[in-house]
């Protein structure tokens, strides 16, 4: 009885969004990084902004989850973190820094995703 009043669901809707290059950095097929910017004590962080228009675009009203994909370079991988911020303060930490990883080479092209900013839009 219950599958006679089932109400479809729309189909599933993705946005893929241009990179954010900090400092016109880039990478090659070699996985060589260039350009970039240093990473400080404090950080460093970028943005995007998503409008209204760009979300019915793309026939998008419910959000599932997020994907970024960093190209971070660094001596000691296990001291970087990274973090997702939203417009409205929810923070996902990607990642977070690990004593024992002692690896020299960052994130190379490493894809995060967090489900932690789930709405509709």
């Amino acid at each position: 009885m219950e599958a006679q009043r089932w109400e479809l669901v729309k189909p599933q809707a993705w946005i893929h969004l241009p990179a954010v290059q900090l400092s016109g950095g880039a990478m090659n097929a070699n996985f060589e990084m260039t350009g970039g910017e240093p990473i400080g004590p404090g950080g460093i962080s970028s943005k995007i902004t998503v409008t209204a228009d760009t979300l019915k675009e793309h026939n998008f009203e419910t959000l599932e989850h997020v994907t970024v994909r960093v190209w971070i370079e660094h001596s000691k991988r296990g001291d970087v973190s990274v973090e997702l911020v939203s417009p409205n303060g929810i923070k996902s930490i990607l990642a977070t820094p690990r004593s024992g990883d002692t690896v020299n080479t960052g994130f190379p092209g490493w894809r995060f995703m967090s489900v932690k900013h789930w709405c509709v839009a």
